[in-house]
């Protein structure tokens, strides 16, 4: 049985523990055993009745053969960084999926993905790694959502999108058909995305327009 631990301890973390709390409820063969955060405020306290296990060095003194990591940051750049550090120490990772998630068997989905509940993924679409869909996001046919995207609840593509690695769209925003956003871009909360946006770029309103140039985000 995975033994799975989270990387993050904050609010979001919590919430994909629900998840794999939600999978084993259901049936799966999950068994979560607590949080690693860079943190050592947090290290020892509980959180929903897990331990917080302490940092990255907590893996160097337990057998590793059964354990899988999922990274719960919400924030792109430091989602990143914090997925290569467990991949430099040969870390697995896994998904955190929930039971009432609708996902086309002809859609696929990478790891370290974390797919929240009344989410509908269809046919063709393609969800890169460590990919946050949260609640009620719709990803419609043949779009691409590329690697450490968080999109925020009730956020909808339509078909034959493409989002970039390490996109951050707020809350409840819309992007019509055909349309691309560039990597390491933001999509402001209850934008209606109407064109493509660049790369590097803050992007507001309706239709959505660019109010601010990023320095490069990816760590």
């Amino acid at each position: 049985m995975p033994k799975v631990v989270i990387i993050g301890a904050g609010g979001h973390a919590l919430e994909v523990l629900d998840i794999l709390l939600a999978c084993r409820a259901n049936g799966y063969e999950i068994e979560p055993l607590g949080f690693i955060d860079e943190n050592p405020d947090r290290h020892g306290q509980t959180l929903n009745g897990f331990p917080v296990l302490g940092d990255f060095r907590w893996f160097n003194g337990v057998d590793r053969g059964d354990i899988e990591v999922i990274c719960a940051v919400g924030t792109p750049e430091i989602c990143r960084k914090l997925v290569r550090q467990a991949q430099a120490i040969g870390l697995r990772f896994t998904n955190a999926i929930s039971p009432q998630a609708c996902i086309s068997p002809h859609a696929r989905i990478g790891q370290g993905v974390m797919i929240f509940p009344n989410v509908i993924v269809n046919t063709g679409a393609i969800i890169g790694n460590h990919v946050i869909l949260n609640v009620a996001v719709t990803v419609s046919h043949d779009t691409v959502v590329g690697d450490f995207c968080n999109l925020n609840p009730g956020v909808h593509l339509a078909g034959n999108v493409t989002v970039g690695e390490g996109c951050y769209i707020g809350m409840g925003a819309n992007v019509i058909q055909g349309v691309t956003i560039g990597p390491w871009s933001i999509i402001g909360a209850g934008a209606v995305v109407i064109r493509d946006i660049p790369p590097h770029v803050t992007a507001v309103g309706v239709p959505a327009r660019v109010i601010k140039l990023l320095s490069f985000r990816a760590i």
